[in-house]
């Protein structure tokens, strides 16, 4: 059978502490690959306010799963994430390929701002402290 490309998106319980959240992605990530599937990235997007409160929960913590996998383990990774007390909401989506160029190219656009960013604070960083320096 084919294997698809996914993305799966799931919200853990933002009281738990970072600690605890590490391993519930770990075992996602595990989880995927026992069962056939190759994680492609695993993006921890943070600790988010949710729009509403879900058992109590007012905070969520995001983790977008991008993987390819044959289609029935998507069942049963929602199972497991349906049975997961620390997870309170997910959502998996089959991913086009022509949505996976564009995220490489938006990514990589991305890592070079950020990259050029860093270079022009460390330049006007070593700009002011040359001019603090004072000359004998």
């Amino acid at each position: 059978m084919a294997e698809k490309r996914y993305e799966s998106t799931f919200i853990v319980k933002g009281s738990l502490e970072d600690k605890d959240i590490d391993p519930i992605i770990a075992k996602t990530e595990s989880f995927i690959q026992k069962n056939g599937g190759s994680v492609i990235e695993m993006e921890r997007w943070g600790r988010r306010k949710l729009a509403y409160e879900i058992g109590r929960e007012t905070q969520g913590f995001y983790v977008s799963a991008h993987f390819t996998a044959p289609g029935e383990l998507i069942s049963k990774l929602e199972r497991m994430f349906s049975l997961d007390e620390s997870v309170i909401r997910f959502l998996t989506l089959a991913f086009p390929e022509s949505a996976a160029k564009g995220r490489i190219a938006m990514k990589k656009r991305s890592d070079e701002l950020a990259s050029k960013r860093e270079a022009s604070s460390l330049a006007h960083e070593a700009a002011a402290s040359a001019q603090s320096i004072p000359i004998q």
